[in-house]
Parts: structure tokens; C-alpha cells; sequence
């Protein structure tokens, strides 16, 4: 490899680390393939949109991987709502599962003995916070016009206050056992999976076979292809024409399917697997992937027979680039 980034094709600025498979999706491997203009480039309109996927946060999720803020996605961080006993209940899920009451806006009415009504729903975990709420939300009351007309002395609202602060305190939290299941529905943007898979694709062909394959008739589609990805207003594109224009298949045939999960002990969903031989690549990131065959590789003189494999684990397993031989034997290993 050269010291030139292999997506601008400026020779001039340092290259920074490029993780292979996005760092925020479990990704382990890294080389210094691009400068830091297209690295970000790369990373926020290619790699933020494909781990912004549910499918892709369900596995961080599963197995705590935090992003570069270190926080870890919630998956189900939809507000569903529930039938609670007396009335419907808001929920949502915390970044432990645990479901949590969603607040709901407290409301204040003059009676008809003319003291103030007030009522509120918080968590009973934020239960400490409540005399806090109350203050707050008859502080803002009393200033405004209905407030305003009660004619109330200083000393009278903080009565009033006190006194609701006091009549929260008696009420003792209701456990609300959730019978329904929570429905939601996902969709994958298979558009999102395409680019972050030409993305992988482009960066081993660079690596393994260099300038050769970077300057080559599908090197050159695949890198116009991600150029075009990170502009500031990409043109619309259809998914299966740039499949056929860049020979990237968006999905792996049973047969080499079959030969990823053998490669992973069936595991494949835990991984981040591309197979690089001098016909192709195929490149699968947790059970879902694609598969690039061109000419070119077969005439490029720095292609080999060996096929390599890179391998990356999200939950703590076997990571790195072997040959295919190192690993057949170590499957059992997984």
C-alpha cells in the first residue's frame, strides 16, 4: 500500500486509522487507509447510518458495545403504551430493559372550595424528585393569569405548596404488573447495508491487492460509488442498478453462506467475516452481507492464490486476518 488515501487519492495528508468493520458495531481491525477528511466522511455518511440500524443496536445492546460517546443504544427506546388498571399507562425501556413510567405533564385546577388540585404520574424510581416537581409546578402556577386571580399573600401559596408536597408524600407507589407483550415494528434500510458493505469490500480490495485494484475499472466504479455517498447531497440511486454496475451481489447465496457460518461455528451473527480470494470477496457483518466478483482481480499480477480471511468477533471471540488454512483448523475454536 501507498501512503496516498485510497479515496480522495491525495498523497499529501497523513493517513489516520480506519477501522474496517465500523468500531461501533464491534469492529476490531484497523488499518491506516485514509486521511482524516474522508475518514470522517466515510464515517458519518456511510458507518453512523448502518449502526444507527435496529438490527445493528439490538447486537450492541446484547453485548454492551459502547460508541465513541460510551454510551450503549437502547433498541426499544419507542414510548408503548400499556393498559394499566385504573388508566392507560406511557412506558418506555431503560438501557437495562427495565420499564420505566413515562412522566406525564402535571395538571393544576382551583376546586370548587377554591384550594388547588394537582395531579402527577412519575416512575417510583424518581419518586425523590416529586416535592421538587410540585414547588416547580405551582411556582409557575401561581404566576399565571388563573393563578394570579386567587389573590393569594406569599405565605398562603407556600402553604399550598407544603401541603401538596405533604399529601405526595402519603401516597404510597402502585406496582402495575405489565400482562401484554410491548409490539413495535422495525425495518432495515438494505440501501444503508449495501454502502457499508461496498465500503468493506473497496477497503480489502486496496489492502490486498493495492494501487493494482485501486486504479482498476471496478476499483474506480466502487470508489466513485462511496465518493458519491459522502457528498453533502447525494444523488438518488437504485439499489439492485448499482448492485449490477459495481458487480456487488447485496446478498450471500446459500452456498457461501453455509461456508460463513462453518468459518464461525455458527455464529455468524456475533461476526464480521470477509472472505478475500483473487475472484472476489465475500463480506457478511452479522449474518447479513454481499458478495463483489470482477475481472479484474483474476488480471492484477499482485492477486495470489491465498485466500485471506478477516475476522472480527463482537462478543470476545477469534479476531484478525489469517489465511483460510490457519483457521479451517481452529473452527472448534469459535
Amino acid at each position: 500500500m501507498s501512503d496516498t488515501c485510497i479515496l480522495c487519492l491525495e498523497s499529501s495528508k497523513p493517513l489516520t486509522e480506519e477501522h474496517i468493520f465500523p468500531e461501533a458495531a464491534g469492529g476490531s481491525i484497523s488499518k491506516y487507509l485514509l486521511c482524516k477528511t474522508c475518514n470522517d466522511k466515510l464515517g458519518h455518511r456511510v458507518d453512523a447510518p448502518y449502526v444507527d440500524q435496529k438490527h445493528i443496536q439490538l447486537a450492541r445492546a446484547t453485548y454492551k458495545i459502547q460508541g465513541k460517546t460510551g454510551k450503549v443504544p437502547q433498541p426499544f427506546s419507542d414510548t408503548y403504551s400499556i393498559d394499566g388498571s385504573e388508566s392507560p399507562l406511557q412506558i418506555k425501556l431503560d438501557s437495562n430493559f427495565a420499564p420505566r413510567v413515562v412522566p406525564q405533564a402535571p395538571k393544576v385546577w382551583i376546586t370548587e372550595n377554591g384550594e388547588i388540585g394537582l395531579s402527577l404520574s412519575r416512575d417510583v424510581r424518581d419518586m425523590n424528585d416529586i416535592p421538587k416537581i410540585i414547588r416547580t409546578t405551582l411556582s409557575r402556577f401561581f404566576k399565571s393569569e388563573d393563578g394570579m386571580q386567587l389573590g393569594w399573600s406569599e405565605e398562603e401559596k407556600e402553604k399550598a405548596i407544603q401541603k401538596s408536597i405533604e399529601g405526595a408524600k402519603q401516597v404510597s407507589p402502585k406496582s402495575e404488573p405489565i400482562q401484554s407483550s410491548l409490539g413495535g415494528s422495525w425495518t432495515i434500510d438494505l440501501k444503508v447495508l449495501f454502502v457499508e458493505h461496498v465500503k468493506v469490500i473497496y477497503e480489502i480490495c486496496c489492502l490486498e491487492f493495492g494501487n493494482h485494484f485501486r486504479d482498476s475499472a471496478s476499483g474506480q466504479r466502487l470508489r466513485t460509488f462511496l465518493l458519491a455517498q459522502c457528498a453533502d447531497d447525494p444523488e438518488p440511486w437504485e439499489w439492485i442498478e448499482a448492485a449490477k454496475h459495481l458487480n456487488v451481489a447485496p446478498q450471500v447465496p446459500p452456498a457461501l453462506d453455509g461456508f460463513i457460518k462453518h468459518l464461525t461455528n455458527h455464529n455468524q451473527h456475533t461476526y464480521h467475516v470477509a472472505v478475500v480470494a483473487h475472484t472476489g470477496v465475500v463480506c457478511s457483518m452479522l449474518g447479513m452481507g454481499a458478495v463483489f466478483h470482477a475481472k479484474d482481480l483474476e488480471r492484477i499480477a499482485a492477486a495470489s492464490d491465498v485466500t485471506k480471511v478477516y475476522l472480527s468477533s463482537i462478543n470476545g471471540g477469534k479476531s484478525g486476518i489469517f489465511t483460510l488454512g490457519e483457521l479451517l483448523g481452529h473452527v472448534n475454536e469459535f
